[in-house]
């Protein structure tokens, strides 16, 4: 997806409500659920659904390729995005859980 950083946070904000957007459900929230928890009943790793990576219980994150991230904490009401050539020597992954922490 070519996208600007305010889309990629559209995005995350859709997953945060559950697929609701300003009152109107776009995205099935049982599918918004079964993308975005934990579950190796049909083989897959307990780390990752439907495009989505879990980091603890309840937060996930979609990754891109070229280092775009949008990490959704619903603990926290928080989404965030971060955009870039690549990836950097920045852990990500441990970054943006850390940054949540202090949210």
């Amino acid at each position: 997806i070519n996208a600007r950083a305010r889309d990629f946070a559209k995005i995350g904000r859709l997953y945060l409500n559950k697929g609701n957007w300003n009152g109107k459900q776009v995205i099935s929230k049982n599918w918004v659920e079964q993308s975005t928890k934990l579950d190796t009943t049909n083989g897959s790793v307990n780390y990752y659904q439907y495009c989505w990576w879990k980091f603890k219980p309840n937060d996930f994150v979609a990754i891109g390729i070229l280092g775009q991230y949008i990490y959704v904490n619903p603990d926290k009401n928080l989404v965030m995005v971060r955009l870039g050539k690549d990836k950097g020597k920045i852990n990500w992954r441990d970054v943006l859980p850390a940054i949540a922490a202090n949210y």
